[in-house]
């Protein structure tokens, strides 16, 4: 990628129409899940490991109270969604059935590639965990766990390969993600081309990680975008200094800039709290908007959409996490999940 061309802060020269026009100029590729997401809101672990076990004893039955909803979700889905909520021209690549393909029509700014394949799904359990919203995901991979790009079409692969910046979701659930990862992160010449890569929780998949690594030495991959949990397993295993479960700003910042010194990608790294990237330039911290009760499943995916503008338009490193930042926190205020047709509200 070409170096920073200097833009000082998000509310700088690039006012919202500015950043509309070039974003739609911009055309990203997203893949590969797709999954059927049910939240689930829980007022406390207690009241729900409580009232299981009395219902249990009782031979079982029904636990009323809980609020649900269900949503078209994904790693993958939600990112391309919100890239598409940004006016940039998104090609969605995912894994799905004749009941996927009626929920993803008529998307604005997204065009939507269905390869055949058993779905995917997840309850994810949200619930207040040490002074912040945490959310638990219990999950049916579907077919995503074994896809390796080879049902992909000519056409597709041009189209991967004709795209400004190519985003590979959800790797640590799919067995085959480091074939996959390497045939899609070759089909273009690297002049103008950002590969992306966000792997999600590393839990089963940790020796695959060094496999990872290689591709990234290779220089396949420009950016690795990893939460807290996933900054710290990832550091285990590359045997350096891992992130303390109880930190501050400055662990952060040190933990991507250790990750850094091992992996030839720029780490980016987000948190509840704030965002760290360390690359060639440096390292730099960007704390978050005061935290609001919302839905958070979805909210890592958001910001990964707001980092992916930020590297394409080659905004300064500390504005670029700013407006990741602001990308999360809209979609946690607003709450207009899953296509985020409000998201532009903040910018103006």
């Amino acid at each position: 990628m070409k170096p920073s061309r200097g833009i000082s802060g998000v509310e700088s020269n690039l006012r919202l129409s500015e950043l509309v026009r070039e974003a739609s100029k911009l055309t990203v590729s997203v893949l590969p899940d797709f999954y059927f997401d049910r939240i689930i809101r829980i007022p406390s672990l207690e009241k729900l490991f409580n009232e299981t076990r009395a219902k249990a004893a009782a031979g079982g039955g029904n636990l009323r109270g809980y609020s649900q909803n269900e949503l078209p979700g994904g790693n993958a889905t939600n990112l391309a969604f919100a890239l598409a909520s940004l006016s940039i021209n998104t090609r969605l690549y995912c894994v799905g059935d004749a009941s996927v393909r009626g929920l993803l029509q008529e998307t604005p700014n997204c065009e939507i590639t269905l390869i055949e394949g058993r779905p995917s799904f997840t309850a994810a359990l949200e619930f207040p965990f040490r002074g912040r919203t945490v959310n638990v995901m219990i999950s049916d991979v579907g077919d995503v766990a074994g896809f390796d790009g080879r049902k992909l079409s000519r056409t597709d692969l041009r189209g991967l390969g004709e795209s400004d910046c190519v985003a590979l979701t959800n790797w640590s659930s799919n067995k085959s993600g480091n074939t996959l990862a390497r045939r899609v992160f070759s089909l273009a010449g690297r002049r103008h081309r950002l590969n992306f890569l966000d792997p999600a929780d590393f839990t089963g998949a940790e020796n695959r990680l060094m496999q990872l690594k290689n591709i990234v030495d290779e220089g396949l991959i420009d950016v690795l975008s990893l939460n807290e949990n996933e900054a710290r397993i990832l550091a285990g295993r590359l045997s350096v200094q891992r992130l303390p479960h109880e930190y501050e700003p400055g662990d952060v910042v040190r933990a991507s800039a250790i990750l850094h010194s091992k992996l030839s990608a720029t780490i980016d790294i987000h948190t509840p709290f704030g965002s760290a990237s360390a690359s060639d330039e440096g390292h730099v911290w960007a704390a978050t908007p005061r935290l609001v009760s919302g839905l958070v499943t979805g909210a890592g995916d958001v910001w990964d959409a707001g980092d992916i503008l930020g590297h394409l338009l080659r905004f300064e490193p500390h504005a670029r996490l700013v407006f990741a930042n602001l990308c999360a926190y809209a979609y946690i205020k607003t709450e207009k999940q899953p296509r985020l047709k409000g998201m532009r509200h903040f910018l103006s």
